[in-house]
């Protein structure tokens, strides 16, 4: 039989290990405890970068390519207005155009003239001078059938006569007579002008509102080929024009004579390879091309 000293040490023996098992489950948990604590901090220290990350590339990066909206969406581009004035922008480009135009016809060179312009699909403003549509016809009737403008270039083309009489009747008077004339042949009243040797200086101020009055408007040039003083040169008439484009909107001068059919093709090849568009004069969309900027003419 023990005695009550071993059994009491037996007990204290038995109860010291419990309370070091109780400590070291107490320890365990509160290390599993810590341990979790620093495993979600971590997450969550990592979720918030990369969150902060993310949030850093879209306000530096620029958005995908998809989605940037083009400038039409954006209501930066208008649409084309009837007016001609201003030349037609898309995304940034601008709408060259040349008017090609012809003066001192009708005349035996007018068809060849418009074989060309057909072989490029381009069309002209050709200023036509009364004294020879009697001759030509036919010619009028035909660049009208094709879609050419038939403008207004005086009776005579005397400097005396329409500019040295003190007033602006005989220019008036001469202008309306070759647009009756030409009304005859194609069925309709023309009212685009060119004054014989330009508008200036010979036409001042209240010459121009006389003009306007008889309403007519009235095209000066932008470019001049002096293709009629360079018969057999047509590196020249080149030249000029090369150096002379370079306009949104260009008025090229050019007459009706055999140097202009020789060097046309090429002229239209360069104003082509310049960028420019061909169109024809149009009444509904008249464009402001006169020596003084008169927006009566």
């Amino acid at each position: 039989m023990k005695s009550h000293h071993e059994s009491t040490k037996v007990y204290g023996n038995v109860f010291r290990g419990e309370s070091r098992k109780r400590r070291r489950k107490i320890l365990y948990g509160k290390l599993s405890l810590v341990l979790m604590g620093l495993i979600l901090l971590v997450m969550g220290i990592t979720y918030t970068f990369s969150g902060i990350t993310h949030w850093i590339k879209m306000m530096v990066a620029p958005p995908p390519i998809a989605i940037i909206k083009q400038p039409v969406q954006l209501g930066l581009i208008q649409s084309s207005p009837d007016s001609k004035e201003q030349p037609t922008r898309f995304l940034g480009q601008v709408s060259k155009v040349a008017y090609i135009t012809f003066d001192d016809g009708p005349s035996k060179y007018t068809g060849q003239l418009l074989d060309i312009m057909n072989q490029y699909e381009a069309r002209a403003t050709f200023f036509m001078v009364g004294e020879n549509l009697d001759h030509y016809p036919e010619a009028v009737k035909r660049l009208v059938k094709e879609g050419s403008y038939p403008g207004l270039h005086s009776m005579t083309h005397s400097y005396k006569k329409l500019y040295k009489s003190g007033s602006p009747d005989n220019f008036l008077n001469e202008f309306k007579e070759v647009q009756n004339k030409v009304e005859a042949l194609i069925g309709y009243k023309p009212y685009l002008i060119r004054a014989p040797y330009g508008s200036s200086p010979q036409i001042g101020e209240a010459f121009r509102g006389d003009i306007a009055a008889a309403e007519f408007k009235m095209w000066d040039w932008t470019t001049d080929s002096l293709d009629w003083n360079l018969p057999g040169q047509p590196n020249k008439i080149i030249s000029r024009i090369q150096r002379g484009v370079h306009r949104d909107i260009e008025v090229i001068l050019m007459h009706e004579r055999k140097q202009t059919v020789e060097v046309l093709p090429q002229i239209l090849k360069l104003l082509k390879a310049k960028g420019y568009e061909f169109e024809v004069y149009n009444p509904n969309e008249h464009v402001v091309v006169n020596f003084s900027h008169d927006p009566r003419l």
